[in-house]
């Protein structure tokens, strides 16, 4: 039994260093437009409202296992998604109180969607809806967002390992979701358990975290400015 217990421990310990190293703040609908202070964000946080096709730099998006296309990753939308102009209805811009009180917006006009071309589909096409996948430049810290009109779970997994899930909102908004790493996070994907849609806003997250490589730069050219000033000085003396 001893091997057994060895080899599940093993198995668990990949698990139990990712639950150490990543946590997430959940807040609920009723949290919803609250302030960047408010929801924890990081001071000067970069953010994504998605009220055009070009994304902030350092940010790239894909989309996979849409039956209306994918794309990415990429630095640029294939289009921009207003959830008033939606032709299939208002499950986007108005539902569940039937103004737009609850519409998926955080800020703004535009959102992001999960399908190929960020655009709406039929709501019975569940094919059409894909998975989110966000790549970060130099990796961050600390990524923000907020999610709606998710009926069923969805998957976080946080540079390439699930993390944890989201449960189901039953349609409307779903919350507010910040999420704080230890180590630098290169890649966020939102993947559901059913094919199904959804929407992110307010995507926010800090500068890119330095490579090392940086630092020591840094650090030799603040070495070599103090050589130069005290070899002045010895001049002048």
């Amino acid at each position: 039994m001893l091997p057994l217990v060895a080899a599940l421990a093993a198995l668990a310990a990949p698990a139990q260093a990712a639950a150490a190293t990543y946590s997430m703040t959940s807040f609920s609908a009723a949290s919803w437009g609250s302030s960047d202070a408010t929801l924890g964000l990081n001071s000067g946080s970069i953010v994504e409202d998605f009220e055009d096709t070009a994304l902030v730099a350092g940010l790239k998006i894909q989309v996979t296992h849409s039956s209306v296309g994918s794309y990415g990753p990429t630095a640029t939308l294939p289009n921009s998604f207003d959830p008033f102009a939606d032709p299939h209805g208002n499950a986007f811009s108005t539902y569940p109180c039937g103004t737009a009180a609850c519409s998926s917006l955080w800020d703004g006009t535009h959102a992001l969607l999960n399908t190929g071309n960020n655009q709406s589909a039929f709501y019975g096409n569940s094919n059409a809806w894909g998975d989110l996948e966000f790549s970060f430049t130099g990796g961050v810290t600390q990524v923000g967002f907020s999610l709606q009109q998710n009926e069923y779970a969805v998957d976080v997994h946080l540079n390439g390992s699930l993390f944890t899930t989201i449960p189901g909102g039953g349609g409307g908004r779903t919350g507010y979701f910040r999420i704080d790493s230890l180590t630098p996070i290169t890649s966020m994907k939102l993947d559901g358990y059913y094919p199904d849609a959804w929407v992110v806003d307010h995507l926010a997250f800090p500068p890119a975290v330095p490579e090392p490589e940086t630092y020591a730069l840094m650090l030799a050219g603040l070495g070599l400015v103090g050589v130069a000033a005290r070899r002045r000085a010895a001049t002048v003396a």
